[in-house]
């Protein structure tokens, strides 16, 4: 085989072999190093079998470019200190229910300013290189990402949202985030922030029942054991909020507890709470939505009849 033609294939073998780790992606400096020719990159552009998706970068193939794909070129073309970040990070991380289609990025104060079709670029002050995951694409940690995205959020129900999605899908701990809370200063949201955390740490995973813990505290309601445990037979139960010392149980429920299997699961425990002398109340979040002031009302009513007074001004 000719020099060349060997060169060639040896080129297109690693090139192959870079781009498999990146979603097809691959950065010319990252070609280069790895012994790719230069010439070799330029006619498999020219011919089409590749194409440009950048300044920095190229796309081992012609098909279109998937977001996985994108986010790669985002973070390549921004520089070797660039990150992925906030939404887009949690995203990556497989996190659900976050929608948001721009591709966020993050760079230290004073990088080189460049702007790319559909990416944000987001340059902080706070970026520190131990809060970024080096295995695969480069990207802040989980915590780290779900407080960037908190505090780029339009409202506090957004950036509270986050944090608690974050929790409840597994990808960190409470800890975690008041971790990554701890270097925020001063921010519009950093009191709900906090307070989320607070909560969080608590027991509180779903926003619903955040809605409902906020909601008792500005009323001054007695605050709860959050995610209480007990142990049955059938396996460990988890009680959204107890009341010991009243001898009652808050369920919040979502709509999937309107499912038969749900329904099943939630009359069997309340039977058994009602065995051990617990009441047990359950919010629907759909009537809480509908006059949370009454429900509300309702709850101040139960409690101060099992002995409850609010507190002295």
């Amino acid at each position: 085989m000719p020099m060349s033609a060997h060169t060639a294939d040896l080129g297109l073998w690693r090139a192959r072999r870079l781009a498999a780790g990146q979603d097809g992606v691959v950065g010319r400096r990252q070609l280069y190093r790895a012994g790719v020719p230069r010439w070799l990159v330029r006619r498999e552009l020219r011919v089409g079998r590749w194409q440009r998706t950048g300044r920095q970068t190229v796309a081992v193939h012609n098909g279109p470019l998937p977001v996985e794909a994108r986010r790669w070129v985002a973070v390549l073309e921004l520089g070797p200190r660039a990150a992925l970040a906030g939404v887009s990070a949690l995203q990556h991380d497989g996190v659900s229910a976050l929608t948001d289609e721009a591709i966020h990025v993050i760079v230290p104060r004073g990088a080189q300013r460049r702007r790319l079709p559909g990416v944000v670029r987001h340059e902080s002050r706070r970026f520190r290189e131990q809060d970024v995951t080096a295995a695969g694409l480069r990207r802040t940690a989980p915590a780290v990402s779900a407080v960037q995205a908190a505090l780029w959020s339009v409202t506090a129900r957004q950036a509270a949202f986050v944090l608690t999605v974050v929790v409840q899908q597994g990808l960190c701990l409470p800890a975690h985030l008041a971790d990554a809370l701890a270097s925020v200063r001063r921010h519009r949201w950093r009191t709900t922030l906090l307070a989320t955390v607070a909560d969080l740490s608590g027991g509180v995973r779903s926003l619903g029942e955040l809605d409902v813990a906020l909601a008792m505290r500005s009323r001054g309601l007695p605050e709860p054991a959050r995610q209480a445990i007990r142990r049955r037979a059938s396996g460990t139960q988890y009680l959204d909020a107890d009341f010991p010392d009243y001898g009652l149980c808050l369920e919040v429920d979502g709509e999937q507890h309107d499912l038969p299997w749900a329904r099943l699961a939630d009359l069997v425990r309340d039977i058994g709470l009602v065995t051990e002398g617990r009441s047990v109340v359950r919010i629907p979040l759909l009537a809480w939505r509908v006059d949370q002031h009454r429900v509300l009302d309702a709850l101040e009513a139960l409690f101060r009849s099992r002995g409850w007074a609010p507190a002295a001004a």
